[in-house]
C-alpha cells in the first residue's frame, strides 16, 4: 500500500531561534514521501541564511506582513500532501518520540483531526506553573476524543488534519483563535477527533508575567470572540452532552470553582458549624472560645478557607491522576500556584474579554502578525 505524503507547514514571523532544531529533526526523518514548508513573513537575514543552510526545506517568503492564517491557507494550496501537519515554529519534537511522522500517519488512519500531546518548556517556575494550564486542557481533549470522538477546541501550536477535511472546512478563517474556530467548524460538521499520546511536542511559552499577559490577553479576546459566534452551538452541545461539556469548564478554569464555592456556599452553614465546634470545645477541653470567633467577618474566613482547603485537595488529587495517566509531571508547590495564582489570573482576562467583546460588539482590534 501506498504511503500517504505528508505536508508540514511551519509559520515564522522574522524568525525564530528554536527553528533550526525543529528543521533538523524533522528532514532527519526517514519518512518518505514528505514536504517541509516554512512560510516566513517579513523574513531577517538570519532566516535567509537558515534556508540556504538547511537542504529538503522550502521557504516561502513574504516580505510585507501576510498574517498567520492568510500565509499558511496559500501555502497549504501550493502543497500536495494528503496529510498536513502544522507545527509553531517555537516547539520542540519530543525525544522519546522515535519516527514521529511515521506515528503521525498510523495515528491518521482513523481520525479526521488530529491533537499532539504538548508540553511546556519548564525554564523557570513561572513556566512550571504554566505547565498545568497545558496539562488541563490536553486533558480536556483526552476526554472529547475517548467520549465523542470529535472536540471543540484544540491547541494549534501542533496539530494533524487531513487535506480533504481541511478543503471541506475551508480552511483557516481570519479569526483571532483560528485553531479553536477550525476544531469547533470540525465538531459542528462531525468530523473525526483524536488525540495522541504517543506523539509529544515540547512547547516554548512566555517566561515574564509581562508577557504572559501579552499573550493571554489575545487569547482572552480570542476565546470571546469564539464564544459570541459559537454560543448558540455551545449551549445546544452541553444539552446534548452535559457529561462532557461541562466537567471541561472547571478542568480549564479550576478557580472558577474555588470562585462558586466561596460565593455559595450560606454563612448560616459556616455559623452553624462554628457553634456545634464551640459546644464540643466546652465540653471536652473546658474553654469557651472568644466571642470575635462568632463575628461575621471571622465566618467568612473561616468559609473561604475552607472552600480553598477543600477544592485545592480534590483538584490536586484530580491533577496528579491526570498528569499519571497522561505521562506529565505534578509537583503539588507548583500546582499550589497555578491554582490560586495563575487560574484566577487567567480566568479574569477571559472574562474582562468577553465583557470587551459584548460591549464592543466584537470589533477588538489586536496588534498581532495574524492580522
Amino acid at each position: 500500500m501506498e504511503k500517504p505524503k505528508i505536508s508540514v507547514f511551519i509559520p515564522i514571523y522574522k524568525e525564530s531561534f528554536m527553528l533550526k532544531d525543529l528543521l533538523k529533526s524533522l528532514t532527519l526523518e526517514e519518512y518518505e514521501p514528505k514536504e517541509i514548508i516554512v512560510v516566513v513573513d517579513e523574513p531577517t537575514e538570519k532566516t535567509r541564511r537558515l534556508a540556504e543552510e538547511i537542504k529538503n526545506v522550502r521557504f516561502i517568503f513574504n516580505g510585507h506582513r501576510l498574517g498567520k492564517v492568510n500565509a499558511l491557507n496559500e501555502a497549504v494550496k501550493k502543497s500536495d500532501g494528503e496529510i498536513l501537519l502544522f507545527l509553531d515554529g517555537d516547539v520542540k519534537i519530543g525525544e522519546n518520540c522515535e519516527g514521529f511522522l511515521k506515528t503521525l500517519v498510523k495515528e491518521m488512519v482513523d481520525t479526521d483531526l488530529l491533537e499532539i500531546k504538548k508540553k511546556i518548556i519548564r525554564e523557570n517556575f513561572l513556566t512550571k506553573v504554566i505547565y498545568y494550564d497545558y496539562l488541563s486542557s490536553n486533558v480536556v481533549s483526552w476526554l472529547f476524543s475517548k467520549g465523542l470522538k470529535k472536540s471543540l477546541g484544540l491547541n494549534g501550536s501542533a496539530f494533524a488534519i487531513k487535506r480533504k477535511t481541511f478543503m471541506e472546512l475551508g480552511g483557516f478563517r481570519n479569526v483571532v483563535a483560528e485553531d479553536l474556530d477550525l476544531a469547533t467548524r470540525s465538531f459542528l460538521k462531525n468530523f473525526r477527533f483524536k488525540y495522541s499520546k504517543k506523539l509529544e511536542v515540547f512547547v516554548k511559552t512566555p517566561s515574564r508575567w509581562k508577557q504572559v499577559y501579552r499573550q493571554r490577553k489575545r487569547w482572552g479576546i480570542g476565546g470571546a470572540q469564539w464564544i459570541k459566534e459559537y454560543y448558540r452551538d455551545l449551549a445546544k452541545t452541553a444539552l446534548r452532552f452535559p457529561k462532557f461539556l461541562l466537567p471541561a469548564i472547571p478542568i480549564i478554569f479550576p478557580s472558577l470553582i474555588l470562585f462558586l464555592l466561596c460565593s455559595l456556599i450560606p454563612d448560616a452553614l459556616i455559623y452553624k458549624s462554628i457553634m456545634v465546634f464551640i459546644l464540643f470545645a466546652a465540653v471536652k477541653i473546658g474553654f469557651l472560645l472568644h466571642p470575635f470567633f462568632l463575628s461575621v467577618v471571622t465566618i467568612a474566613l473561616v468559609k473561604n478557607l475552607v472552600a480553598s482547603l477543600l477544592s485545592f485537595v480534590v483538584f490536586a488529587s484530580l491533577f496528579y491522576v491526570f498528569a499519571r495517566k497522561l505521562g506529565y509531571s505534578f509537583n503539588p508547590l507548583e500546582f499550589l500556584v497555578f491554582y490560586f495564582i495563575f487560574s484566577p489570573f487567567w480566568l479574569s482576562i477571559v472574562v474582562t474579554s468577553i465583557i470587551r467583546v459584548v460591549i464592543q460588539k466584537g470589533e477588538v482590534k489586536l496588534s498581532d502578525w495574524k492580522f
